[in-house]
């Protein structure tokens, strides 16, 4: 089997192995070869591993496997990795239509080599929930998050109170991302993150600090742009009154590129 040529890159410290399917072997999908290319220490080290392919209509779709190899509907850091390694490749231009589990979605590339990602517009899934404690909201913003305020917001704290809530068994099976959220100013509030499959803190989430300054604005009157505090970094949210043209920017770095012996694996 011939070697897999990949690209590493992060997004505000969320950071990601990208494969272009054109086309890569049935292997590259498979949980089990996911979960050991994504480890740590025995492998190339990731949060998630995304496939690249070709689709009609768009410039391409986008498949997002979490580290256990488990698939997701979307990713807001990982796409706007997407849109710099397809640019590179000369597969796009700066102006980006891709298809993501969650439906179509627009990019922009834009001078100052950030990108400005279309998101699909966040609506709430329950009512107030009292889960462990904490008073929060089902939001679905592209993926399923629980979203709540905390008032001494560190990622130790995040570690200890979220795990119980991701798996509380009101989400089961396939449980939910946990997002602490605390209000600075008007236009910026700080967010931390628990994400399911991957089990951890994350350094940050685009879906999840969309869903959280969703709530938030709401809640606190929040004006748009928020910026967005994590601990891998700022991102910015804007929206408009109806929460119907929402827009996530941020950064997102190609690392390097190299290639995968799959054998090993």
């Amino acid at each position: 089997m011939k070697n897999i040529p990949f690209y590493k890159a992060h997004g505000t410290g969320n950071d990601f192995i990208f494969i272009i399917d054109d086309p890569v072997p049935e292997l590259c999908s498979q949980p089990e070869f996911i979960s050991r290319i994504c480890a740590r220490r025995t492998g190339i080290g990731a949060d998630a591993l995304i496939l690249l392919s070709p689709c009609s209509d768009y410039d391409f779709k986008m498949d997002y496997y979490n580290s256990d190899g488990s698939w997701e509907t979307m990713c807001a850091n990982a796409s706007r990795c997407a849109a710099k390694i397809m640019y590179q490749e000369k597969r796009c231009g700066k102006s980006i239509k891709f298809l993501a589990g969650d439906g179509p979605h627009e990019m922009e590339i834009l001078h100052d080599g950030q990108v400005r990602l279309k998101m699909t517009p966040p609506v709430y899934k329950s009512k107030e929930l009292i889960l462990k404690g904490h008073s929060g909201f089902h939001v679905d913003s592209g993926a399923p998050h629980f979203v709540c305020p905390a008032t001494e917001l560190n990622e130790a704290f995040v570690a200890t109170e979220a795990p119980p809530i991701r798996y509380h068994e009101m989400f089961a099976p396939r449980g939910i991302n946990v997002n602490f959220y605390s209000v600075n100013e008007p236009s910026h509030i700080q967010v931390i993150t628990y994400e399911k499959m991957i089990e951890k803190v994350m350094l940050s989430c685009g879906s999840g600090s969309v869903a959280s300054v969703f709530h938030a604005a709401k809640v606190n009157n929040l004006e748009s742009p928020v910026t967005i505090s994590a601990p891998g970094g700022d991102l910015s949210v804007e929206f408009d009154e109806n929460w119907q043209d929402v827009w996530l920017t941020g950064p997102a770095v190609i690392l390097f590129q190299s290639q995968i012996n799959p054998t090993l694996f």
